[in-house]
Parts: structure tokens; sequence; C-alpha cells
């Protein structure tokens, strides 16, 4: 089994990736004209000039070996708020003593509650 290494690029590099190879107007991009566009300084479209944001290896692993897509910054603390609320319900699911007093009513609008602020949504 190989080992592949596929970089984490950031999304707009994909992006202009995956423009370019369902590229609408005509031919697709195959991996030697995007590499061959890349490197000619000549050509100065905006989706090269992002694909030139990477460094070179990285974008030579992300068209042959594949990508992994960057998250943003909001995708990252959507992600570690749904793991701490996922977290908190495995707590209270196993009972770790704060709950034991609780009515079954009262638990769940607690936990509606706080999901509710952990998600910034304000009722």
């Amino acid at each position: 089994m190989s080992n592949v290494n596929k970089p984490v690029i950031p999304a707009e590099v994909a992006d202009a990736i995956e423009l370019m190879r369902c590229d609408a107007g005509g031919q697709p991009w195959d991996n030697e004209k995007i590499i061959d566009s890349v490197r000619d300084t000549n050509i100065d479209e905006i989706h090269l000039r992002k694909l030139r944001s990477v460094p070179f290896d990285t974008l030579l692993a992300a068209l042959v070996n594949g990508y992994t897509r960057e998250l943003t910054t909001e995708e990252q603390e959507r992600k570690r708020t749904y793991t701490e609320i996922a977290y908190t319900l495995q707590r209270h699911t196993q009972g770790d003593g704060r709950y034991d007093t609780y009515s079954e009513d009262s638990a769940f609008a607690d936990g509606v509650q706080y999901t509710l602020d952990m998600l910034g949504i304000y009722v």
C-alpha cells in the first residue's frame, strides 16, 4: 500500500483547479496544461495567480495525488462548536452527576438553549 501525500490547499486554489479541469468554455485543462500555464509568467490570469500562490511542489502533489481543502475560519469555528456540543451531549447522556436532579423537560430546555447559544442563534 502506498502513502499518498494529499496536501491541504486554500479553498480558492482548489476552486481554480476545479474550474480549469472542467472549463465550460472549451477543452478541460489537464495537469500538463495547468503546469505549463503556471510556469509561463507571460500569462496573467486570476486563476493562475491563485495557483502561483502555493509552492510549486504543493501544486504538483495536489494535481497528481488530489488535495484536501483548507477549512475557512467560519468552518473551523463551526466544527469546534459541533465537537463541543457532541462532547456535552455525551457527558449528559452518560450522566456526570449534574443532571440527576433535573426533570426531563428542564434538561431538554437547557440543552436546546445551550445549542442555540453555541451556534450563535438568538431567539
